[in-house]
């Protein structure tokens, strides 16, 4: 399973960037990676773990803004046609690897 998580953040003052920084720092700690600007990914074992992880987007998400989140398969999220750009680099070790459970 995938998670992917989409967010636009206010930004204009020096106080929201503070916040979206720290918000964007929060999701690479916990996990996700970035596919394009605004839009992270993590991969899951299960649906119950993607849930849990969507609970915890849920606290430290910033009062203002526009998060959404997604849950789909690994055969759904291999079915994503990219029509201009290419795979990231970290995009394509996590899914040459899969992923390690620890």
């Amino acid at each position: 399973m995938r998670m992917i998580l989409f967010f636009d953040l206010p930004v204009k003052t020096k106080i929201e960037r503070r916040i979206y920084s720290k918000f964007r720092k929060a999701l690479i700690e916990k996990g996700f990676f970035m596919l394009q600007y605004s839009v992270y990914v993590k991969i899951y074992a299960n649906r119950d773990a993607a849930e849990a992880d969507k609970n915890m987007v849920r606290r430290i998400s910033p009062e203002q803004g526009n998060i959404r989140v997604m849950i789909i398969t690994e055969k759904q999220f291999s079915k994503m046609e990219i029509i201009i750009g290419g795979i990231s680099n970290q995009e394509k070790i996590l899914t040459e690897e899969s992923f390690i459970l620890l």
